[in-house]
């Protein structure tokens, strides 16, 4: 008794399977090419997808949204929502704070968001039961921020407590400050 297999559809699958790896990598390095040559240096992260039909049919579809953004072409191709600068007022966001016991200080770490800019200054400003310290660091522009880094005020000059402390930046030409948040200060 023979048997016989059935090639047909089997390769109706590679040859489908085929074309979608062919014109996925035609549409990346395309889009790379076109994102090179103008020298914007932005970034698209529109995803270039396919699909496949049926199998037995053999037929490729892309989607035509994908193909069609092009930021060399003047499109804007949005990655993150956009920071909204008031006049001078910019958003100054906390990324980490706390009581570090190891170094006996309190510290927060965090930026200014949408603004990248020299000669501004991230002030760590603790308060409890009336009572103000303060520390200062000098702000460092990034890519697409600026850094203040970690700011910290010494052990010796907080009490036990929880503290109230807010990250504030100020220069030039801008200025706000990040919600408070609470330290625990332990000796």
């Amino acid at each position: 008794m023979s048997r016989r297999r059935r090639v047909g559809p089997t390769l109706a699958v590679v040859a489908a399977l085929a074309v979608v790896v062919a014109l996925t990598a035609y549409f990346l390095t395309r889009g790379n090419a076109g994102i090179a040559a103008s020298g914007a240096g932005q970034t698209s992260s529109a995803p270039v997808s396919s699909t496949v039909a049926a199998p037995t049919e053999g037929v490729v579809e892309t989607d035509a949204v994908a193909s069609s953004a092009n930021p060399s072409s003047g499109q804007t191709v949005a990655t993150d929502p956009p920071q909204v600068v008031d006049g001078n007022a910019v958003s100054v966001e906390v990324t980490t704070w706390g009581w570090n016991a190891a170094q006996r200080r309190a510290q927060v770490r965090g930026y200014v968001a949408g603004v990248v800019e020299d000669g501004g200054t991230c002030t760590l400003t603790l308060a409890k039961d009336g009572r103000q310290v303060t520390a200062d660091a000098q702000a460092t522009p990034d890519a697409s921020t600026t850094a203040c880094g970690s700011v910290a005020v010494p052990g010796d000059q907080l009490t036990p407590g929880v503290w109230q402390a807010v990250l504030s930046y100020a220069s030039p030409q801008s200025k706000g400050s990040a919600p408070a948040v609470a330290i625990e200060v332990t000796q």
